[in-house]
């Protein structure tokens, strides 16, 4: 399947976000903090020139590794009909190479619905800590990635 992935600006992603990962919650709900801060990162994953998946990155550490330059990955999500195909893979390894070449973190993580987990294990994240409940989302489990760099 031919899919592009290329930046998109924050309000673009609330296509797929608000239906997604914010169902039956006000569209307000799909603005996330830094979502407007200079070094976050949307992409959009495009078939046909129609949106069928979303990955924001922030600027934030992850918890358990508060004094390391880190960025989380949020709202993550790919339209039902082009599920299981790739795409969210293919976000991920876009993500993984801009900001490696432009801010050099010291680690991602991300917040994981459990539906989820094979796809960030499947993408080389560790699983961190216990499963915790984010209301009214769900059970997640919290994954890293440590970055490494050739010199």
């Amino acid at each position: 399947m031919k899919v592009k992935i290329k930046k998109i600006e924050a309000n673009q992603t609330y296509e797929l976000r608000h239906p997604l990962l914010r169902e039956g919650q006000p569209l307000s709900s799909c603005n996330l903090e830094l979502d407007d801060d200079e070094k976050s990162l949307h992409l959009g994953a495009f078939k046909d020139n129609k949106l069928v998946g979303v990955l924001s990155a922030m600027p934030t550490s992850c918890p358990e590794y508060e004094n390391f330059n880190g960025i989380q990955f949020r709202a993550i999500a790919v339209h039902p009909d082009f599920q299981r195909k790739g795409i969210a893979t293919l976000l991920i390894k876009e993500a993984f190479s801009t900001l490696s070449k432009k801010y050099k973190p010291h680690h991602i993580w991300l917040n994981a619905r459990i539906a989820a987990n094979t796809l960030y294990t499947a993408n080389d994240f560790k699983p961190i800590g216990m499963t915790f409940d984010i209301k009214p989302i769900g059970i997640h489990q919290r994954f890293f990635k440590i970055m490494s760099y050739e010199s």
